[in-house]
């Protein structure tokens, strides 16, 4: 306990496993077999094994398992959910996503949820304005940028009059730099079907409910209306990406959707 303690004085954004939990064990377990299932079926199909794909598809389970924990805190089961739904797109050819983009979705939820507790660490303000900068980069990531915005905003811990503007300041800088601008040209029916996907989930995932789970230090519970924010934003970040897409390309969040219409489902079909 002592070791968590003195963890939690450096950041309030990283989560320590507890291995004793079947859920965090899955999170292990889940993305290795799949990783190693993927290079498995290369073999069995008499394919050159795609370790890199597999790398993809394995981390692109973990990230959906790690948002879903953010957006269903109650229920780890969602989370399992989330890692297959991401795993079943990563490995039939939404490999290459965005993954840091969705990394920085991860962080971003986490700190508009205030699942660990408590206020940020001056260590986290300055990995969230890294993470602004990156995000504003790239044009999939300038909803990110809003999400670490409004997380920040909402906590408000000390030094974020300093964040906030940096971070702003930064995407943009970042994105001057990068020369990011909104794709030109058509874009294809498939960003138009996830558009739907995302949009439907969004009002399935935000429908009133009862969050029992406590933050990770001072045993608060976690407010609702945090986590039905995080839960809008992971539609806005999915939708974000996919104004990203043009014909030949199609931008989606693989583990930021797949977490939403897991959540989104388990609202459905388990609603208390």
């Amino acid at each position: 306990m002592g070791s968590l303690l003195k963890f939690y004085r450096i950041t309030r954004l990283g989560r320590p496993f507890d291995l004793s939990k079947t859920s965090n064990r899955i999170s292990l377990i889940g993305p290795a077999v799949i990783g190693v299932g993927s290079v498995g079926w290369d073999f069995a199909t008499g394919n050159t094994a795609d370790y890199l794909g597999a790398l993809w598809a394995s981390i692109t389970a973990f990230l959906a398992w790690a948002i879903a924990r953010e957006l269903d805190p109650d229920r780890p089961h969602t989370a399992t959910f989330a890692m297959a739904l991401a795993a079943l797109a990563a490995l039939t050819g939404f490999r290459a996503v965005p993954l840091m983009v969705s990394a920085a979705a991860l962080i971003g939820m986490r700190v508009l949820v205030g699942s660990v507790g408590g206020d940020l660490k001056p260590l986290d303000l300055v990995v969230v304005v890294g993470l602004a900068v990156f995000a504003g980069t790239r044009i999939e990531g300038w909803v990110v940028v809003l999400l670490l915005v409004l997380g920040v905003l909402d906590s408000r811990p000390p030094g974020y009059g300093f964040a906030l503007p940096a971070m702003v300041v930064g995407a943009g800088l970042g994105a001057y730099l990068a020369g990011v601008g909104l794709p030109g040209g058509s874009i294809s029916d498939e960003v138009y079907l996830w558009a739907l996907v995302t949009i439907a989930a969004i009002p399935l995932a935000v429908r009133l409910t009862k969050i029992r789970s406590r933050t990770d230090i001072f045993d608060h519970l976690i407010r609702w209306p945090n986590v039905r924010a995080a839960r809008v934003m992971a539609g806005f970040v999915v939708i974000g990406g996919l104004l990203a897409s043009t014909a030949n390309d199609v931008v989606l969040l693989v583990p930021v959707l797949a977490a939403l219409v897991a959540t989104a489902l388990a609202r459905t079909f388990r609603p208390v």
